[in-house]
């Protein structure tokens, strides 16, 4: 986790200064205000999947069995769009949403289901290459040849 999280604090405080940043005000506001609002909304899903994937990779390298790293993937991006939302609603120019936060949590919720679906695609094609040399090792009995 020691190389993941610098990665993962960077990405909090850019999803921070994007939370809170006031439409037309800073470099944050202008880039807001560069984006249709109805993208904006969209793009929660695919930032908070992002959140949720790296803090599933980083507990991962750490050796977590895969479905408590994405359990607690989930929960972290739940609990940190809810705090970006309570900061949001603090900034000139932007409200609270639940939406966005029910948004958040569909994006952990695809990434944990990609980390599940990774992470069972790679123990099937474990199985399958060792049931495969086995198939094979009844061919080779009895042969010189190997």
């Amino acid at each position: 986790m020691v190389f993941a999280a610098p990665i993962i604090l960077s990405y909090m405080l850019l999803l921070v200064g994007l939370a809170v940043a006031a439409p037309g005000i800073g470099w944050g506001g202008s880039l807001i205000e560069l984006v249709p609002e109805d993208w904006r909304d969209g793009a929660h899903v695919p930032a908070y999947g992002v959140f949720a994937w790296l803090v599933m990779w980083g507990l991962l390298r750490r050796g977590w069995p895969v479905t408590h790293a994405t359990s607690i993937g989930i929960l972290a991006t739940g609990v940190f769009g809810l705090w970006t939302e309570v900061a949001q609603g603090t900034a000139p120019g932007r409200e609270v949403s639940l939406h966005d936060v029910w948004s958040d949590l569909l994006g952990s919720t695809i990434a944990a289901a990609f980390m599940l679906w990774r992470e069972k695609a790679i123990r099937m094609s474990k199985g399958f290459m060792v049931g495969h040399k086995r198939s094979h090792h009844h061919l080779m009995k009895g042969t010189r040849s190997r």
